[in-house]
Protein backbone atom coordinates (compact mmCIF):
# COMPACT_ATOMS: atom_id res chain seq x y z
CA UNK A 1 0.00 0.00 0.00
CA UNK A 2 1.94 3.29 -0.83
CA UNK A 3 3.13 5.46 1.83
CA UNK A 4 0.93 8.53 3.63
CA UNK A 5 2.76 11.30 2.98
CA UNK A 6 4.66 12.72 5.48
CA UNK A 7 6.28 16.17 4.11
CA UNK A 8 3.30 17.27 2.12
CA UNK A 9 0.37 16.49 3.81
CA UNK A 10 -1.12 19.36 5.63
CA UNK A 11 -0.02 21.52 2.44
CA UNK A 12 -1.00 19.37 -0.25
CA UNK A 13 -4.08 19.13 1.92
CA UNK A 14 -5.41 22.62 2.03
CA UNK A 15 -4.79 23.14 -1.47
CA UNK A 16 -6.15 20.57 -2.70
CA UNK A 17 -9.68 20.94 -0.23
CA UNK A 18 -8.75 17.23 0.75
CA UNK A 19 -8.80 15.69 4.65
CA UNK A 20 -5.50 15.05 5.56
CA UNK A 21 -6.07 13.19 8.83
CA UNK A 22 -7.80 10.54 6.75
CA UNK A 23 -4.80 7.99 4.83
CA UNK A 24 -7.59 6.86 2.35
CA UNK A 25 -7.24 10.03 0.61
CA UNK A 26 -3.56 9.80 0.21
CA UNK A 27 -3.86 6.34 -1.48
CA UNK A 28 -6.26 7.42 -4.34
CA UNK A 29 -5.97 9.85 -7.17
CA UNK A 30 -6.86 13.03 -5.29
CA UNK A 31 -4.18 12.74 -3.70
CA UNK A 32 -1.88 13.11 -6.57
CA UNK A 33 -1.31 16.22 -8.87
CA UNK A 34 -3.42 16.48 -11.52
CA UNK A 35 -2.44 17.36 -15.44
CA UNK A 36 -3.24 21.26 -14.75
CA UNK A 37 -1.33 20.94 -11.53
CA UNK A 38 1.54 19.44 -13.58
CA UNK A 39 1.28 22.04 -16.48
CA UNK A 40 0.94 24.71 -14.20
CA UNK A 41 3.82 23.82 -12.10
CA UNK A 42 5.62 23.11 -15.36
CA UNK A 43 4.86 26.81 -16.49
CA UNK A 44 6.29 28.21 -13.05
CA UNK A 45 9.63 26.79 -14.09
CA UNK A 46 9.56 28.09 -17.77
CA UNK A 47 8.68 31.49 -16.51
CA UNK A 48 11.48 31.59 -13.94
CA UNK A 49 14.35 30.40 -16.18
CA UNK A 50 12.54 32.88 -18.47
CA UNK A 51 13.22 35.58 -16.39
CA UNK A 52 16.61 34.29 -15.41
CA UNK A 53 17.67 34.27 -19.15
CA UNK A 54 16.15 38.09 -19.39
CA UNK A 55 17.97 39.43 -16.76
CA UNK A 56 21.18 37.63 -18.68
CA UNK A 57 20.28 39.46 -21.57
CA UNK A 58 20.12 42.85 -20.19
CA UNK A 59 23.21 42.21 -18.48
CA UNK A 60 24.93 41.09 -21.71
CA UNK A 61 23.44 42.55 -24.93
CA UNK A 62 22.99 38.96 -26.20
CA UNK A 63 20.43 37.95 -28.31
CA UNK A 64 17.36 35.07 -27.40
CA UNK A 65 18.86 33.17 -30.63
CA UNK A 66 21.84 33.44 -29.71
CA UNK A 67 21.48 32.24 -25.85
CA UNK A 68 18.97 29.33 -27.63
CA UNK A 69 22.09 27.53 -29.35
CA UNK A 70 24.81 27.40 -27.16
CA UNK A 71 26.48 24.35 -26.81
CA UNK A 72 25.16 21.31 -28.78
CA UNK A 73 22.00 23.39 -29.79
CA UNK A 74 24.08 25.17 -32.22
CA UNK A 75 25.27 21.73 -33.69
CA UNK A 76 21.50 20.98 -34.16
CA UNK A 77 20.54 23.87 -35.32
CA UNK A 78 23.38 23.72 -38.13
CA UNK A 79 22.29 20.25 -39.03
CA UNK A 80 18.78 21.78 -39.34
CA UNK A 81 19.81 24.65 -41.40
CA UNK A 82 22.82 23.07 -42.88
CA UNK A 83 22.79 19.60 -43.03
CA UNK A 84 25.17 17.25 -42.28
CA UNK A 85 29.27 17.48 -42.14
CA UNK A 86 32.16 15.87 -41.36
CA UNK A 87 31.66 17.89 -37.65
CA UNK A 88 28.22 17.56 -36.90
CA UNK A 89 28.10 14.07 -37.86
CA UNK A 90 28.37 12.70 -34.23
CA UNK A 91 24.41 13.82 -33.80
CA UNK A 92 21.75 11.38 -34.29
CA UNK A 93 19.15 13.42 -37.10
CA UNK A 94 15.90 12.76 -35.88
CA UNK A 95 15.39 16.17 -33.90
CA UNK A 96 16.81 18.28 -36.30
CA UNK A 97 15.20 16.66 -39.21
CA UNK A 98 12.11 16.73 -37.68
CA UNK A 99 12.48 20.73 -36.91
CA UNK A 100 13.81 21.36 -40.41
CA UNK A 101 10.44 20.10 -41.46
CA UNK A 102 7.91 21.62 -38.95
CA UNK A 103 9.25 24.75 -40.11
CA UNK A 104 8.83 24.26 -43.81
CA UNK A 105 5.73 22.91 -42.94
CA UNK A 106 4.54 26.10 -41.03
CA UNK A 107 6.08 28.23 -44.25
CA UNK A 108 8.67 29.48 -42.60
CA UNK A 109 12.28 29.89 -43.28
CA UNK A 110 15.56 31.14 -41.66
CA UNK A 111 17.83 30.13 -39.33
CA UNK A 112 15.53 31.80 -36.55
CA UNK A 113 12.71 30.19 -37.53
CA UNK A 114 14.04 27.08 -37.38
CA UNK A 115 15.22 27.96 -33.74
CA UNK A 116 12.26 28.86 -32.27
CA UNK A 117 10.26 25.90 -34.20
CA UNK A 118 12.87 23.67 -32.40
CA UNK A 119 12.69 25.39 -29.03
CA UNK A 120 8.39 25.77 -28.87
CA UNK A 121 8.18 21.91 -30.71
CA UNK A 122 10.57 20.91 -27.12
CA UNK A 123 8.37 22.59 -24.73
CA UNK A 124 5.53 20.87 -26.41
CA UNK A 125 6.97 17.21 -26.19
CA UNK A 126 7.50 18.05 -22.55
CA UNK A 127 3.72 18.62 -21.93
CA UNK A 128 2.69 15.57 -24.11
CA UNK A 129 5.29 13.60 -21.78
CA UNK A 130 3.59 14.77 -18.91
CA UNK A 131 0.05 13.95 -20.36
CA UNK A 132 0.46 11.04 -20.94
CA UNK A 133 2.17 10.12 -17.25
CA UNK A 134 -0.40 12.09 -15.16
CA UNK A 135 -3.11 10.14 -17.32
CA UNK A 136 -2.04 6.82 -15.45
CA UNK A 137 -0.92 5.10 -18.59
CA UNK A 138 3.01 6.52 -17.46
CA UNK A 139 6.06 3.55 -16.09
CA UNK A 140 3.24 2.22 -13.29
CA UNK A 141 0.18 2.24 -14.81
CA UNK A 142 -1.67 1.26 -11.16
CA UNK A 143 -0.55 4.38 -9.41
CA UNK A 144 0.09 8.08 -10.37
CA UNK A 145 2.65 10.34 -10.18
CA UNK A 146 3.68 11.98 -6.62
CA UNK A 147 4.18 15.38 -6.01
CA UNK A 148 7.86 14.72 -5.05
CA UNK A 149 8.44 12.57 -8.62
CA UNK A 150 6.89 15.59 -10.23
CA UNK A 151 9.13 18.17 -8.53
CA UNK A 152 12.29 15.86 -8.85
CA UNK A 153 11.52 16.03 -12.96
CA UNK A 154 10.93 20.16 -12.76
CA UNK A 155 13.38 20.97 -11.03
CA UNK A 156 16.60 18.51 -11.71
CA UNK A 157 19.98 20.26 -12.14
CA UNK A 158 19.78 21.07 -16.31
CA UNK A 159 15.77 21.27 -16.76
CA UNK A 160 16.13 24.05 -18.56
CA UNK A 161 16.46 21.81 -21.35
CA UNK A 162 12.66 20.94 -22.03
CA UNK A 163 12.55 24.49 -23.41
CA UNK A 164 15.21 24.55 -25.37
CA UNK A 165 17.00 23.48 -28.87
CA UNK A 166 17.79 20.25 -27.02
CA UNK A 167 16.94 16.76 -28.24
CA UNK A 168 16.07 15.71 -24.54
CA UNK A 169 12.22 16.74 -24.64
CA UNK A 170 11.89 14.89 -27.88
CA UNK A 171 13.49 12.21 -26.39
CA UNK A 172 11.87 11.83 -23.21
CA UNK A 173 8.51 11.53 -25.16
CA UNK A 174 9.62 8.95 -26.86
CA UNK A 175 11.11 6.68 -23.83
CA UNK A 176 7.50 7.51 -21.69
CA UNK A 177 5.94 6.18 -24.82
CA UNK A 178 8.07 3.21 -25.24
CA UNK A 179 7.94 2.19 -21.46
CA UNK A 180 3.89 2.88 -21.98
CA UNK A 181 3.48 0.63 -24.70
CA UNK A 182 5.48 -1.94 -22.74
CA UNK A 183 3.44 -1.85 -19.48
CA UNK A 184 0.30 -2.70 -22.22
CA UNK A 185 2.16 -5.37 -23.90
CA UNK A 186 2.02 -4.07 -27.09
CA UNK A 187 5.62 -5.24 -28.08
CA UNK A 188 5.90 -3.69 -31.45
CA UNK A 189 5.19 -0.25 -30.34
CA UNK A 190 7.33 -0.08 -27.56
CA UNK A 191 10.29 -1.10 -29.88
CA UNK A 192 8.91 1.38 -32.87
CA UNK A 193 9.34 4.18 -29.65
CA UNK A 194 12.68 2.48 -28.91
CA UNK A 195 14.12 2.78 -32.21
CA UNK A 196 12.82 6.30 -32.79
CA UNK A 197 14.61 7.30 -29.72
CA UNK A 198 17.94 5.62 -30.96
CA UNK A 199 17.58 8.00 -33.97
CA UNK A 200 16.98 11.21 -31.02
CA UNK A 201 19.72 10.41 -28.72
CA UNK A 202 22.32 7.26 -29.04
CA UNK A 203 20.96 6.81 -25.52
CA UNK A 204 17.88 5.59 -27.08
CA UNK A 205 20.11 1.92 -27.84
CA UNK A 206 19.87 1.07 -24.27
CA UNK A 207 15.89 2.27 -23.88
CA UNK A 208 15.67 -0.53 -26.51
CA UNK A 209 17.86 -3.18 -24.87
CA UNK A 210 15.53 -2.74 -21.79
CA UNK A 211 12.07 -2.80 -23.29
CA UNK A 212 13.31 -5.74 -24.96
CA UNK A 213 14.21 -6.85 -21.49
CA UNK A 214 10.81 -6.16 -19.81
CA UNK A 215 9.31 -7.43 -23.06
CA UNK A 216 10.98 -10.98 -21.92
CA UNK A 217 10.11 -10.28 -18.36
CA UNK A 218 6.33 -11.21 -18.88
CA UNK A 219 6.61 -14.69 -20.15
CA UNK A 220 7.78 -17.54 -18.64
CA UNK A 221 8.31 -19.72 -21.97
CA UNK A 222 11.24 -19.63 -23.15
CA UNK A 223 10.94 -19.42 -26.69
CA UNK A 224 8.42 -16.86 -26.09
CA UNK A 225 10.86 -14.82 -24.65
CA UNK A 226 13.40 -15.33 -27.05
CA UNK A 227 11.03 -14.16 -29.69
CA UNK A 228 10.01 -11.10 -27.64
CA UNK A 229 13.40 -9.82 -27.35
CA UNK A 230 14.94 -10.69 -30.85
CA UNK A 231 11.70 -8.87 -32.22
CA UNK A 232 11.90 -6.21 -30.73
CA UNK A 233 15.72 -5.64 -31.42
CA UNK A 234 14.91 -6.18 -35.27
CA UNK A 235 12.19 -3.68 -35.13
CA UNK A 236 14.20 -0.90 -32.82
CA UNK A 237 17.54 -2.11 -34.49
CA UNK A 238 15.58 -0.80 -38.43
CA UNK A 239 15.02 2.34 -37.18
CA UNK A 240 18.03 2.98 -35.73
CA UNK A 241 20.16 2.34 -39.06
CA UNK A 242 17.70 4.73 -40.43
CA UNK A 243 20.71 7.09 -39.47
CA UNK A 244 22.84 6.15 -41.99
CA UNK A 245 20.46 6.54 -44.82
CA UNK A 246 19.38 9.57 -44.08
CA UNK A 247 23.27 10.82 -44.21
CA UNK A 248 23.21 9.00 -47.76
CA UNK A 249 19.95 10.87 -48.45
CA UNK A 250 22.06 14.21 -48.06
CA UNK A 251 24.98 13.02 -50.32
CA UNK A 252 27.36 12.17 -46.74
CA UNK A 253 27.94 8.40 -47.78
CA UNK A 254 26.48 5.59 -46.11
CA UNK A 255 29.27 5.83 -43.04
CA UNK A 256 29.97 8.91 -42.34
CA UNK A 257 32.15 9.89 -39.19
CA UNK A 258 30.34 9.25 -36.47
CA UNK A 259 32.36 7.06 -34.91
CA UNK A 260 35.02 8.49 -34.72
CA UNK A 261 33.72 12.14 -33.84
CA UNK A 262 31.82 9.83 -30.89
CA UNK A 263 35.63 8.64 -30.13
CA UNK A 264 37.09 11.35 -29.35
CA UNK A 265 34.13 11.72 -26.09
CA UNK A 266 35.46 8.37 -24.48
CA UNK A 267 38.76 9.32 -22.92
CA UNK A 268 38.84 6.39 -20.43
CA UNK A 269 41.37 4.04 -22.25
CA UNK A 270 40.87 1.04 -20.15
CA UNK A 271 39.45 -0.14 -17.19
CA UNK A 272 42.04 1.80 -14.60
CA UNK A 273 40.93 5.12 -16.36
CA UNK A 274 37.57 4.18 -16.27
CA UNK A 275 37.06 3.31 -12.82
CA UNK A 276 39.42 6.59 -11.93
CA UNK A 277 36.65 8.38 -13.53
CA UNK A 278 34.65 7.48 -9.62
CA UNK A 279 37.61 9.38 -7.77
CA UNK A 280 38.43 12.13 -9.77
CA UNK A 281 41.91 10.46 -10.64
CA UNK A 282 41.83 11.00 -14.02
CA UNK A 283 44.14 13.88 -15.45
CA UNK A 284 41.61 15.64 -16.91
CA UNK A 285 39.37 16.37 -13.91
CA UNK A 286 39.85 18.24 -11.12
CA UNK A 287 38.13 18.91 -7.73
CA UNK A 288 36.11 22.11 -8.10
CA UNK A 289 32.66 22.65 -6.76
CA UNK A 290 31.34 21.78 -10.40
CA UNK A 291 33.39 18.29 -10.69
CA UNK A 292 31.89 17.84 -6.93
CA UNK A 293 28.39 18.58 -7.32
CA UNK A 294 28.55 15.95 -10.89
CA UNK A 295 29.56 12.89 -8.67
CA UNK A 296 27.22 14.03 -5.92
CA UNK A 297 24.14 13.63 -8.61
CA UNK A 298 25.89 10.78 -10.20
CA UNK A 299 25.63 8.85 -6.94
CA UNK A 300 21.73 9.77 -6.53
CA UNK A 301 21.15 8.65 -10.04
CA UNK A 302 22.79 5.38 -8.99
CA UNK A 303 20.51 5.62 -6.00
CA UNK A 304 17.71 5.95 -7.89
CA UNK A 305 18.19 2.87 -10.17
CA UNK A 306 18.87 0.76 -6.79
CA UNK A 307 15.69 1.75 -5.54
CA UNK A 308 14.06 0.79 -8.91
CA UNK A 309 15.40 -2.57 -8.34
CA UNK A 310 14.11 -2.65 -5.12
CA UNK A 311 11.30 -1.97 -6.33
CA UNK A 312 11.04 -4.88 -8.90
CA UNK A 313 10.87 -2.35 -11.68
CA UNK A 314 13.54 -4.09 -13.67
CA UNK A 315 13.27 -2.94 -17.10
CA UNK A 316 13.45 0.70 -15.98
CA UNK A 317 16.25 -0.19 -13.50
CA UNK A 318 18.53 -1.85 -16.50
CA UNK A 319 17.97 1.18 -18.95
CA UNK A 320 19.07 3.97 -15.96
CA UNK A 321 21.89 1.65 -15.06
CA UNK A 322 22.90 0.97 -19.10
CA UNK A 323 22.76 4.77 -19.18
CA UNK A 324 24.82 5.55 -16.25
CA UNK A 325 27.55 3.06 -16.84
CA UNK A 326 28.20 4.51 -20.46
CA UNK A 327 28.94 7.83 -18.69
CA UNK A 328 32.71 7.49 -16.86
CA UNK A 329 33.80 6.39 -20.40
CA UNK A 330 34.53 10.04 -20.48
CA UNK A 331 36.81 10.47 -18.25
CA UNK A 332 34.84 12.28 -16.50
CA UNK A 333 31.25 12.87 -14.95
CA UNK A 334 30.59 16.33 -16.41
CA UNK A 335 27.40 15.23 -18.21
CA UNK A 336 25.28 14.14 -14.85
CA UNK A 337 23.17 17.01 -14.64
CA UNK A 338 22.06 16.72 -18.53
CA UNK A 339 22.21 12.76 -18.60
CA UNK A 340 19.79 12.49 -15.21
CA UNK A 341 17.59 15.02 -17.08
CA UNK A 342 15.63 12.45 -19.20
CA UNK A 343 16.29 9.53 -16.43
CA UNK A 344 12.86 9.96 -15.32
CA UNK A 345 12.12 6.17 -13.53
CA UNK A 346 14.99 6.99 -11.21
CA UNK A 347 13.93 10.88 -10.25
CA UNK A 348 10.55 9.48 -9.59
CA UNK A 349 12.16 6.91 -7.39
CA UNK A 350 13.99 9.52 -6.34
CA UNK A 351 11.17 11.87 -5.29
CA UNK A 352 8.94 9.33 -3.34
CA UNK A 353 11.79 8.79 -1.38
CA UNK A 354 12.11 12.28 -0.31
CA UNK A 355 8.30 12.55 0.51
CA UNK A 356 9.18 9.94 3.60
CA UNK A 357 11.87 12.41 5.22
CA UNK A 358 10.81 14.15 7.96
CA UNK A 359 9.84 17.84 6.75
CA UNK A 360 13.17 19.11 8.86
CA UNK A 361 15.36 17.44 6.22
CA UNK A 362 13.41 17.86 2.80
CA UNK A 363 12.88 20.96 3.11
CA UNK A 364 16.62 22.36 2.83
CA UNK A 365 17.10 20.17 0.47
CA UNK A 366 14.32 20.71 -1.65
CA UNK A 367 15.51 24.41 -1.79
CA UNK A 368 18.79 23.55 -2.19
CA UNK A 369 18.16 21.72 -5.46
CA UNK A 370 15.94 24.09 -7.02
CA UNK A 371 18.78 26.65 -5.97
CA UNK A 372 21.41 24.42 -8.26
CA UNK A 373 18.90 24.10 -10.91
CA UNK A 374 18.44 28.11 -11.25
CA UNK A 375 22.56 28.52 -11.19
CA UNK A 376 23.25 25.86 -13.84
CA UNK A 377 19.84 27.39 -16.09
CA UNK A 378 21.95 30.85 -15.48
CA UNK A 379 25.39 28.85 -16.26
CA UNK A 380 23.87 27.88 -19.49
CA UNK A 381 22.65 31.33 -20.18
CA UNK A 382 26.13 32.88 -20.03
CA UNK A 383 27.77 29.86 -21.67
CA UNK A 384 29.76 28.42 -18.92
CA UNK A 385 28.85 24.42 -19.16
CA UNK A 386 25.99 23.46 -18.04
CA UNK A 387 25.84 20.06 -18.78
Amino acid sequence: MPHQPRVHGKIIAKFQGLDYRNPALFHSAAARPTLAQALGLSLIMLSVHLVLWFAVRMRSGESWTGLLQHWDAGWYLIIATQGYDAASSAFPPLFPYLTRGLTQLFGLRGDTAVLITGTLFSVFCFAGSLKILMAGRGPDRLSWISWGALLALLWSPASYIFHSFHTESLFLLLSVLGFSALHRKQWWLAAVWAGLAALTRHQGVFLAIALAFGGMLTTRVLWKRLAIFAGMGLISGLLWGLAPLLHYWEGRGWFPAMGAHQSHWFIADGISSYFKTFILANPIQNFRIGSLLHHLFYGLWLLGTFLLVGRGRYAEALYCFLSLAIMPLQGELVDAFRFGAVLFPLLFALGEAWERLSRWAAWPMLGAYVLLNLVVTWQYAISRWAY
